[in-house]
């Protein structure tokens, strides 16, 4: 069922609706109950639908939902929170609240040093957006710091063409 909400959220992003999500949610809500790990992956995927589609107010709502589902089940500090973290983070920096989205980014990244290191794509994507934070917060020598720290890991991981590559160097201009 994740893979599917996964599907379903990658094809919502291409027509623009969060329906499908919805309704895989309640799913999985009726199938599992309301306290199964699925439904706070499935409010993050909608959080994420909502953030694509530029409602910052719903895909707030749904990023807070699934993060305080996964702290009850998994504790403060569990790697499943990296994936809403990101995305509270990202979705913080669009909407130019950047010392909110350092924050949940510090802690994101905290959690992937202690979890599973520094040279993994996660930290890398961490590290990518806190150096966009920083860049919105007018620290460019950190932001371009951050961004580097990035792009060396993701080079370590990936294909030259890979998209966070190409997104990480975009970033650094």
């Amino acid at each position: 069922l994740n893979n599917l909400a996964d599907t379903v959220w990658n094809k919502e992003r291409q027509l623009k609706q969060p329906c499908s999500s919805r309704e895989t949610m309640e799913t999985n809500e009726i199938v599992f109950g309301k306290d199964h790990p699925d439904i706070a992956r499935n409010l993050n995927n909608l959080g994420r639908a909502f953030k694509e589609m530029g409602d910052y107010d719903g895909a707030k709502t749904k990023l807070m939902q699934s993060l305080q589902m996964k702290e009850k089940r998994y504790g403060e500090d569990h790697i499943n929170l990296i994936p809403t973290l990101m995305n509270l983070g990202d979705l913080f920096n669009l909407t130019k609240q950047p010392q909110r989205a350092k924050d949940v980014l510090t802690r994101g990244l905290k959690i992937c040093e202690k979890k599973v290191g520094m040279k993994h794509p996660d930290s890398a994507k961490l590290l990518r957006l806190l150096g966009n934070s920083f860049y919105l917060m007018g620290d460019l020598a950190t932001s371009e710091k951050l961004l580097n720290k990035s792009l060396d890991i993701l080079e370590g991981v990936y294909e030259n063409d890979h998209p966070y590559i190409l997104a990480t160097r975009a970033d650094l201009g």
